[in-house]
């Protein structure tokens, strides 16, 4: 009888011109309820839409408006909003960028790669720009790090288990503590990578990895919804571990930075979260950005056809090049041609991307014209400052970063 009502409800009222809707939707958006079912269709607007209500303070006449575009399937909320909209977890401000499909992080210093795990955990989809002027912000590599993983996933009891993760350092010895949560995930993903430049080491630094506390694959995640999958966890560290190491004694490079962050999406991905969203920003003439994947699949002498182990988490994000200048008509076509061939080689012109995400100081053309032209020469904030000089430097800076992209701006 329940199996029966359950293959039931494995069903939703969508258009038979969208034969993928049913698995989709309940693969991705119907949450299991207290009941152990999944909901329905009409349970899930029921859900978001009460939480749009109550977020945006709507009033009775908006709301029906969004209740009638949604259940039609005229207009809907992110994707992200379908999953966790109207839930508890919401709620709670360390969960609110989960509402969200996309991102973009200035990639800067050990906390924003933290911070796009954090991300990548709640299913949003992150955007890094990897150009120059924040990555060497970074330190230089100091540490050669030689990891070992101990312990079994779920073997500590339920009741015994870390909620967070635990650093503890004696001499050049690490122990890390991989807490049971989302933080606690990121915690040891960052502890990892900042070991590399704490001047405090000496020697190689032996870090022991217990994973002990992470809940077996197939256990609940509470709040957040769906199921634990820790399958790529284990070789996290180590993965981590071996980009580090070739970059001793120097910076890393775009592309190091680049494979980093994809160990962490390849980590999350296995783990059920989501689809891969990634979208990775380098500089026009970063010539190592630019090629990091071209032959990423080869053939052997057997014609038989294999990835390159060493890159194979780059395909865990869409690579563009950014063109602080407007770019010449021969690499406009270049772009396209590799693009038609390859399907990678986007290009963006930032001052573009700047000009049209600031519309409402840039009305129109002939100011729009004269930003641009400001832009390329590399006057772009003198030429705001001295038009809007209401403008404070944060709301500033914000402004001229807006050609950041995010997984949905491919």
């Amino acid at each position: 009888m329940v199996r029966e009502l359950e293959r039931k409800r494995q069903s939703a009222k969508f258009p038979e011109t969208a034969p993928a809707a049913n698995p989709v939707f309940f693969r991705t958006y119907s949450r299991r309820t207290k009941a152990g079912l999944r909901e329905t269709w009409d349970e899930v607007c029921d859900r978001t839409l009460l939480g749009l209500v109550e977020l945006g303070k709507l009033t009775q006449e908006e709301g029906v408006i969004l209740d009638k575009m949604q259940r039609n399937l005229k207009a809907m909320p992110s994707g992200r909003w379908l999953w966790v909209g109207g839930t508890d977890w919401i709620t709670k401000p360390k969960n609110f960028s989960g509402a969200y499909n996309c991102t973009s992080t200035n990639l800067e210093d050990w906390s924003a790669f933290g911070l796009m795990m954090d991300l990548a955990m709640m299913g949003c989809g992150t955007g890094a720009v990897i150009e120059p002027q924040f990555i060497n912000q970074l330190p230089p590599i100091r540490n050669q790090l030689n990891v070992t993983v101990q312990g079994e996933i779920g073997s500590t009891p339920v009741q015994q288990r870390r909620e967070y993760t635990e650093t503890h350092i004696e001499g050049n010895n690490v122990t890390i503590h991989v807490g049971d949560s989302r933080e606690g995930w990121v915690e040891s993903y960052q502890a990892l990578l900042e070991l590399s430049t704490n001047e405090r080491f000496s020697e190689e630094v032996e870090v022991l990895v217990d994973i002990s506390d992470v809940r077996k694959a197939g256990e609940t995640l509470n709040g957040f919804g769906g199921v634990a999958n820790p399958v790529k966890l284990p070789g996290l560290y180590q993965r981590c571990a071996s980009i580090l190491s070739k970059a001793v004694g120097r910076q890393l490079n775009s592309v190091e930075c680049c494979l980093l962050i994809d160990q962490g999406a390849v980590t999350i991905v296995a783990g059920n979260i989501r689809r891969s969203a990634g979208m990775r920003q380098f500089i026009a003439d970063d010539e190592q950005g630019g090629t990091a994947k071209d032959n990423l699949w080869q053939q052997d002498e057997s014609g038989n056809w294999r990835i390159d182990p060493q890159r194979d988490a780059l395909r865990m994000a869409n690579h563009t090049r950014v063109f602080h200048r407007k770019p010449t008509l021969e690499e406009c076509l270049n772009a396209v041609r590799k693009q038609y061939y390859s399907g990678e080689g986007a290009i963006q012109w930032a001052g573009e991307a700047v000009a049209r995400s600031n519309i409402d100081l840039l009305p129109t053309q002939a100011l729009k014209v004269n930003f641009l032209q400001a832009y390329e020469q590399g006057t772009a904030k003198q030429w705001l400052q001295e038009r809007y000089p209401q403008l404070d430097a944060n709301e500033l800076e914000h402004r001229l970063a807006r050609y950041g992209l995010n997984p949905c701006g491919k």
